[in-house]
């Protein structure tokens, strides 16, 4: 039985090294699960990387920390996370496939719109894949642009521009 009961997470600061290698799970579920409903398995492969999880994650953990990156908990377990870039781009929101659909999407954009205010930042953008638009959509986010050319890797993956005024 699927549990679609709404979660009330705690939203906090991204902890490196500590929260490096959930987010990087929650990444490859959210595109290996969530997003494979609608991308074939060549367009999932290309955009979450074919292999096994790199044995260096340094490069993850650096993204991570150059972004204002909050990570979503229930019962000290991740459940999602969200990087906000300086210039007001969301460039990360993935959430655990079992946690979809039960508000951590939302509490974690909640939280990037508010630090996004408090830094004086106008707009919100983010390229959102074709499984990520209904939740931002949702969120006040309005496609600006298609783009079914997008290529990850060799292989087009279609994704939108998306903006959100503040």
């Amino acid at each position: 039985m699927v549990t679609t009961a709404r979660l009330h997470p705690d939203i906090r600061g991204y902890r490196s090294p500590d929260d490096q290698d959930k987010t990087f799970e929650i990444f490859q579920a959210a595109i290996r699960q969530t997003a494979s409903q609608v991308y074939t398995p060549g367009q999932v492969d290309a955009w979450a990387g074919i292999g096994p999880r790199p044995a260096d994650m340094s490069d993850w953990d650096s993204r991570r920390r150059r972004a204002f990156t909050l990570v979503a908990e229930v019962d000290d377990t991740v459940v999602g996370f969200a990087d906000l870039l300086p210039d007001g781009l969301v460039d990360m929101l993935f959430v655990d496939p079992r946690a979809g659909g039960r508000g951590v999407a939302r509490a974690l954009l909640t939280s990037i719109k508010g630090e996004a205010r408090a830094r004086g930042i106008p707009e919100l953008r983010t390229l959102a894949s074709r499984s990520a638009q209904p939740a931002f959509e949702r969120l006040g986010f309005t496609i600006t642009a298609e783009r079914p050319d997008n290529t990850v890797r060799g292989v087009v993956v279609p994704n939108a521009e998306m903006r959100c005024v503040l």
